[in-house]
């Protein structure tokens, strides 16, 4: 038990550390803080942004990234059976399952931690007869905004 504590405190001063250190390196900004340049997309690479629009035509397509392993930090599709919460920023923090008839009925889905317009952790639950399996993914970005390293683990 207390071995299993020690791992767990040093796991989440390490989750910390490396939040601070890419927030206080923020991603260039765009002419609108928080908005995307004109002819970008506000969900492109590693950006969970804000819940998808319901309003604009046609059926909500995702954005396409340069590279594949950041479709996972996406925001999911809106739908009614998945309650997105968002923070000072506008953008998506924390889906919420709203399907009645699931295991996992008004508990997290999915919590996102940025730097700057980035998803830098992804925290994904999946609720099973006994357990919880908890997916968490973290990501760095070398300057040039390509992916510097991908760590994923499965609790």
């Amino acid at each position: 038990m207390r071995k299993s504590l020690v791992v767990g405190s040093v796991a989440v001063v390490a989750v910390f550390a490396g939040v601070v250190y890419f927030a206080r390196d923020p991603a260039p900004q765009t002419p609108v803080a928080g908005q995307p340049a004109e002819g970008q997309s506000s969900q492109g690479e590693g950006a969970a942004a804000a819940k998808p629009s319901a309003s604009s035509s046609g059926p909500l397509q995702r954005p396409e990234v340069s590279d594949p392993r950041l479709a996972a930090l996406m925001v999911s599709p809106d739908n009614a059976l998945i309650e997105f919460v968002a923070g000072s920023n506008g953008k998506v923090i924390k889906e919420i399952d709203n399907d009645p008839q699931s295991r996992g009925y008004r508990k997290p889905l999915r919590e996102y931690t940025y730097a700057g317009d980035r998803v830098v952790i992804l925290t994904a639950y999946q609720y099973l007869a006994e357990r919880v399996q908890v997916r968490t993914i973290m990501v760095t970005y070398k300057p040039d905004g390509s992916v510097d390293q991908y760590r994923e683990s499965t609790n």
